[in-house]
């Protein structure tokens, strides 16, 4: 398997300094669930930010939104990633490959991959020999009992030697939410105790979320056109009881590609256009009510990649040289200005280059960025503090440095620093009103600096027939980290939460065994665990995950023609405080709920069975409980965690059915 996110040329996870992996296959699809963020959360030092069961929000290393990169076929995505419950607008079933490096990435990807970057690229096209035509596919079809939920979905390749098409569609749609029917704190009179608990109103979505490429092969190279749409529909329970409607949408057109050139030399341009929708209620009106325009905000972004991939070149055995240029144009034409109308531009030149020493293979590389914040007054609804266009240039140097030192065919011992940063987007810097969706008003901060990181990690990994394992340590120090702060006042009746900046170290450790005991039982472990310090006031960093131990057990019994599993897994993550004034930390504070968690351990099993049907490779029925005993706690990235529990006992039935290849 080879890795191509945050490296100089493709290769082994292994070998290489930064700490990757790579989702495919029959991992990708036993993984796969909903949202991104709780496909990718099993994976050591990654979590998810989530609303009951949606949005599911990917963090890395205690990192997450402006902070984490999320990347469409290697092409950034806007989803106005800055607040806590806006999902990236990928859908995990119609994806082929996803890759995560976690650490710096700003190398390859520039602003916004501070702490890291996920890769979600679609499936490969599929070609078949000369003067034959192939075609493969695959449905899904999905039942969640605690909220009602059905998945269907389909997707398809075909193809001769030359030309090459592929489509997928999925449809997602749920009720109300079930969570544990505990006792209220206004029935048992602890204020420890939740708002509301049983069946959560105003928890209800639906989606529908596809995708169409063609692809051609040429003697010159070959090049392939995509168009995904991401289309989302879903209200939220705030802590009065009522409910706030929102409607996303995320289009992404996608030109790109690979031209090979004399002496080992390969051109690799991609033209991207994204236009991205957000429409959200005032509080306490729900999406069957219909929009009121509150909130309405549609940005355009414009991206011309060109990445040239070549052998040897003077002291370097390979490696990769690059441009990258972005234009993002915003318009608020809502009554409040969650963000402002405005621009983001951005222009790069980078370079990555590898080369091995005996058994050390090095890894550098530097970037340049020059980028440009505009506010603008013209493009903006709603009143705004200043007139015209409010600028703001920015001119950053980063790069990385990575050794990956091999002490045998199985064991290497890999170090990385990075250089990453990030400058303040439209809403940090311009943020002025109600935030519905978590209940506080925010504000910005015109005068914020960009955050400037040094991230370094050693890792030791071990890799032989039966057992894979790695142990990684890291510290990220980042200068000028932004975060909301409550300010102890309110608005409305709500609090105010304001942007500001201060000195933050994090550092963590994670641990991962993966043992094939018998040719039946595999045996996997992780533990993972990361401390974020506020320099100046001594405090936690906001919204950092529990520290998290999982095991889990699957044993495959004989055939028999039907191939069955079954899988027995154990989370547990331990107790977390909510740092001072962080976003939810209010709740603490109030007659009902927590924003601080208690320790807790859940057990999930899965059982499956597989049988072959219409094609070469078999249809599977799988069972997934999650919470298998129902029972009661908050996750600490649960938003709802300051006025509800966490989802219950969780019983997901679905079945794949492959067709043709």
């Amino acid at each position: 398997m080879e890795v191509t996110a945050g490296v100089p040329l493709p290769g082994a996870p292994m070998l290489q300094a930064a700490d990757v992996d790579v989702l495919t296959g029959e991992a990708l699809q036993r993984r796969g669930r909903f949202t991104l963020g709780e496909t990718l959360e099993a994976l050591p030092g990654v979590s998810s930010v989530t609303a009951g069961t949606q949005v599911g929000r990917p963090v890395i290393r205690g990192l997450s939104g402006d902070r984490i990169r999320i990347l469409s076929n290697g092409i950034g995505v806007e989803y106005q990633q800055y607040g806590q419950r806006h999902p990236p607008g990928i859908d995990p079933f119609l994806a082929g490959r996803i890759e995560v490096v976690r650490g710096a990435s700003s190398l390859l990807h520039g602003s916004g991959a501070l702490g890291g970057a996920i890769d979600v690229q679609a499936p490969a096209f599929l070609y078949a020999p000369p003067g034959e035509m192939a075609m493969d596919g695959e449905a899904l079809i999905a039942h969640h009992d605690h909220n009602g939920q059905r998945d269907t979905g389909l997707r398809a390749r075909a193809g001769s030697d030359r030309f090459s098409l592929m489509a997928g569609i999925m449809r997602r749609s749920a009720g109300l939410l079930e969570t544990p029917r505990a006792t209220p704190a206004a029935v048992s009179g602890d204020a420890d105790d939740p708002r509301f608990t049983g069946t959560l109103p105003h928890t209800g979505f639906q989606q529908l979320n596809g995708q169409v490429g063609a692809q051609l092969r040429t003697d010159l190279g070959t090049y392939g056109l995509r168009y995904t749409q991401w289309d989302g529909e879903n209200d939220f329970l705030l802590p009065n009881g009522d409910g706030i409607g929102i409607w996303l949408r995320n289009d992404e057109l996608q030109l790109s590609g690979h031209m090979p050139l004399a002496a080992g030399w390969e051109l690799r341009p991609t033209l991207s256009w994204q236009n991205n929708l957000r429409r959200a209620n005032r509080p306490g009106r729900p999406r069957g009510d219909g929009y009121d325009g509150t909130i309405h905000l549609e940005t355009d972004v414009y991206t011309a990649r060109m990445e040239a991939l070549h052998g040897p070149l003077g002291p370097f055995d390979g490696g990769t040289l690059g441009m990258e240029y972005t234009d993002q144009v915003q318009h608020s034409r809502g009554s409040t200005v969650l963000a402002p109308g405005g621009e983001v531009s951005n222009l790069a030149l980078f370079a990555f280059e590898t080369r091995d020493v005996g058994d050390l293979t090095l890894q550098a590389g530097l970037r340049h960025d020059w980028h440009r914040v505009v506010g603008d007054a013209h493009r903006t609804a709603a009143p705004v503090d200043f007139s015209g266009r409010d600028a703001h240039d920015h001119r950053v140097f980063t790069g990385a440095l990575g050794v990956v030192y091999r002490l045998s065919d199985r064991l290497a011992l890999a170090a990385n620093a990075g250089r990453g940063f990030r400058a303040p987007g439209l809403f940090e810097r311009y943020a002025d009103g109600v935030h519905g969706g978590v209940a506080a008003v925010q504000q910005g901060n015109p005068d914020l600096e960009p955050e400037r990181a040094l991230n370094l990690d050693l890792a030791l990994r071990w890799n032989a027939p039966g057992l894979a394992a790695s142990a990684t340590l890291y510290r990220n120090d980042i200068r000028h980290y932004i975060y909301l702060q409550d300010t102890g006042t309110q608005r409305q009746g709500l609090p105010v939460f304001a942007y500001q900046q201060d000195n933050a170290v994090l550092e963590g450790v994670e641990v991962e065994v993966r043992w094939q005991a018998t040719d039946r039982m595999e045996w996997a472990g992780s533990l993972e665990g990361v401390r974020g310090t506020n320099q100046r006031t001594g405090h936690d960093l906001p919204m950092l995950p529990a520290d998290t131990l999982r095991l889990e057990v699957t044993y495959r019994f004989p055939s028999r023609g039907l191939d069955p599993w079954l899988r027995l897994g154990l989370r547990h993550s331990a107790a977390k405080d909510a740092a001072p004034g962080e976003p939810f930390a209010q709740f603490d504070d109030l007659p009902f709920g927590t924003a601080s968690t208690e320790a807790y351990t859940l057990a999930d099993l899965g059982a499956g069975l597989a049988f072959h049907g219409f094609g070469a490779r078999p249809v599977q029925l799988e069972l997934a409980v999650r919470n298998l005993l129902d029972r009661e706690y908050r996750d600490f990235l649960d938003t709802y965690k300051g006025y509800a529990l966490s989802p219950g006992r969780e019983i997901r039935v679905s079945m794949r059915v492959p067709f043709g290849g």
